[in-house]
């Protein structure tokens, strides 16, 4: 897809340099992402420093999962890239496929950009450099780490050359290349066919106005017919989305993001010149520098640098344009290359800046009322990192072909410090496709066990993890598992035969019972640096507590934790066998002063107490029980208090009651002796 100029003489065909930079770019791949190949169905690439601290794998998890179950809403089908995953997933499994995936892209972006370098350039030295520094530039390794749809860059590259060509000589074949170049950037990947889309008229027009051929009539025929394709393209597009979703077409509003968050996901300016979260010697100034900056969710897309060497060897064609030396193509076409990448600059950052009085409104704000759907505007720093690989593939081709070694010295260093700003070192990008080492001791053990994993209900990408855990698990949250801290949680599990505990270290629950011996009827097994394993090692009770209703969420002190209730809380127990003179014991507090308590066992009142307003135990005797449910409920004589109107202390909550610890036993006829019942 490539023409050479009449005065060119490549010293490397287009067919073997496409060959050549393929293979240079896979080899550079199988490099970082060696510790993958080893084992391609436990592990993903990148490593979690440029993603969400709480959730770094939600992103992936959800694309492996929709290639596992083949399920994808129909809103969200990107076809060119959710298809070919569904079909992998069938052959080698859906953690495998989504690796295969998102390692296709980096050869495949190199030889796209390539052939784009080519054909602008017309030269191999500054196509083979356009192609690998675009290949791994920051954007793309970052987002291949977490998602997968907007690393398919390799399809940027292409639409650009077959738009060019058309504008160049049109004719029918050209038209249709476009059409099919158009498709294949919006079908892999809606965020970039948004980008192309926006970015489409400013590359046409500025290819046309500052093109190397001389002016005639054949270029303003290019830019008609091209004009006339991309509108054909649109339409198209906007037909496939109306007879697939056309409420995104007649009401963009129901599908639209805040307006606010637009200012998080978009790219500050200055984060084209900061090195890679990721980076092996400055990735920890960096994770630091953007902590500082309250930046954690959208770290990554802040992942837009493109390095400083390549931007001296980008200035090179630019400065020779300014001097008027013109002879070469690639410097002829400077002014075409920096119009794009600064409007896509200017594209990527949010929609307004205040400046003392005066606040200017940026283009992501015109954006975002045409489609609200669209917030990472920083994505469009994929456009400014291809414009800044070509201009510095012409940079490098003309200093290393300077008369004098002087040339070739300067190139060789400024590609040196580029690589070094890359990446100095393999860096072995890899992470674990399961949360914890504790999910992947668990997945490694031959027999068949039941699980509890205590992470918390924001981390709901955990709940996509669990099918590739290859054991039987329950999510926190999933009816009746609410609270991982709560006293005699053994007796529960031993009932409903689970065999182990996850627990991470940096979740409260975690914290908490670190600093404590096991809770009865558990025992620590495994522990690791981010997680352990807590086995069940209770004997199966008689009665236990299978739930607490109208309770928030569990509190943890120094020696003990609690949950408040409002006016009534309502305490599900479970008894497996029959038994006789049972006795519930409960810790209770009163606030913000002593209460009377009634409580009730199946709606039936059976007592009152008179409940202080420090800590004390409670006897409850329930009586003879049959297998079964039992509900015993709290009720509060008086309305809960609103904390902060007591202690000012900014707790919107309304309390009553607060429960502490229990057990049950149960008392032998004629009121002799007590025996466990095991809760």
């Amino acid at each position: 897809m490539t023409e050479e100029g009449p005065a060119s003489a490549p010293e490397v065909s287009v067919r073997r340099g496409v060959i050549l930079v393929f293979a240079v770019a896979l080899g550079l791949t199988v490099l970082l992402a060696a510790p993958l190949m080893l084992a391609p169905s436990e592990r993903l690439f990148g490593s979690r420093a440029s993603l969400p601290r709480e959730d770094p794998n939600r992103d992936a998890l959800t694309v492996i999962d929709q290639f596992r179950t083949g399920q994808v809403p129909g809103l969200h089908l990107q076809p060119l890239t959710d298809l070919p995953g569904r079909a992998l997933a069938r052959l080698m499994g859906p953690v495998a496929a989504y690796s295969v995936l998102t390692l296709a892209t980096f050869p495949l972006s190199a030889a796209a950009a390539y052939l784009l370098a080519r054909y602008v350039l017309r030269t191999h030295l500054g196509a083979m450099v356009a192609g690998l520094a675009y290949a791994f530039l920051p954007f793309h390794v970052a987002h291949a780490a977490g998602h997968l749809h907007i690393a398919q860059t390799q399809w940027l590259p292409l639409y650009l050359l077959a738009l060019w060509r058309c504008a160049d000589r049109p004719d029918l074949r050209r038209a249709a290349l476009l059409l099919a170049a158009a498709a294949a950037v919006g079908l892999s990947s809606f965020y970039l066919g948004f980008i192309a889309a926006v970015v489409s008229p400013v590359v046409l027009v500025a290819w046309v106005i500052a093109s190397p051929r001389p002016p005639d009539e054949s270029r303003w025929r290019g830019l008609a017919l091209t004009a006339l394709t991309l509108g054909a393209a649109c339409a198209a597009g906007l037909f496939l989305i109306h007879r697939a979703a056309p409420a995104a077409l007649l009401r963009p509003g129901a599908f639209a993001f805040p307006r606010s968050d637009l200012f998080l996901y978009s790219a500050k300016w200055w984060s084209y010149l900061i090195p890679a979260a990721e980076h092996p010697l400055a990735g920890s100034l960096v994770r630091e520098f953007w902590a500082a900056r309250g930046i954690d969710e959208a770290r990554l897309e802040q992942q837009v640098g493109v390095g400083w060497s390549l931007l001296v060897l980008a200035a090179v064609p630019l400065w020779l344009w300014l001097r008027g030396e013109r002879r070469s193509p690639a410097v002829r076409i400077a002014p075409v290359l920096v119009s794009v990448a600064v409007v896509a600059l200017v594209c990527s950052l949010s929609p307004e800046r205040t400046i003392g009085s005066f606040t200017f409104v940026r283009p992501s704000a015109l954006l975002y009322e045409v489609a609200p759907m669209f917030r990472a505007y920083a994505r469009f720093g994929v456009v400014v990192g291809l414009m800044i690989a070509l201009m510095a593939g012409a940079g490098a081709a003309w200093l290393w072909r300077r008369p004098t070694s002087a040339g070739r010295r300067a190139a060789a260093l400024l590609l040196g410090l580029t690589v070094l700003e890359y990446a100095p070192l393999p860096p072995w990008r890899w992470r674990d496709v399961l949360p914890t080492r504790a999910h992947r001791w668990l997945a490694t053990q031959s027999r068949t066990l039941r699980v509890l994993d205590c992470a918390p209900p924001s981390r709901w990408s955990n709940s996509l993890a669990l099918p590739l855990l290859g054991q039987e698990a329950s999510l926190l949250g999933t009816p009746p598992f609410d609270d991982c801290g709560e006293p005699r949680l053994g007796d529960k599990l031993s009932a409903m035969d689970y065999t182990h505990v996850v627990v991470r270290r940096d979740s409260p629950t975690g914290r908490w019972l670190a600093a404590r011996p096991a809770p009865e009827g558990l025992g620590h097994g495994p522990e690791f640096e981010d997680s352990w394993i807590l086995e069940v090692n209770a004997d199966r009770p008689s009665l236990y507590m299978r739930e607490l209703r109208g309770f928030y969420p569990r509190e943890y002190g120094q020696e003990a934790s609690w949950r408040w209730m409002g006016h009534t809380g309502i305490l599900r127990l479970v008894a497996t066998r029959p038994s006789e003179g049972t006795v519930l014991e409960v810790e209770l507090k009163a606030f913000p002063g002593s209460r009377r308590v009634e409580w009730f066992l199946d709606g039936r009142k059976l007592g009152a107490l008179a409940v202080a307003a420090e800590w004390r135990r409670y006897e409850l005797p329930l009586g003879g029980l049959v297998p079964g449910e039992a509900t015993v409920t709290l009720s509060c004589d008086g309305p809960a208090m609103v904390a902060n109107d007591v202690l000012h202390n900014g707790d919107p909550r309304a309390l009553g009651l607060a429960l502490g610890s229990w057990r049950t036993f149960r008392v032998a006829a004629g009121g002799a002796g007590a025996q466990n019942t095991g809760s």
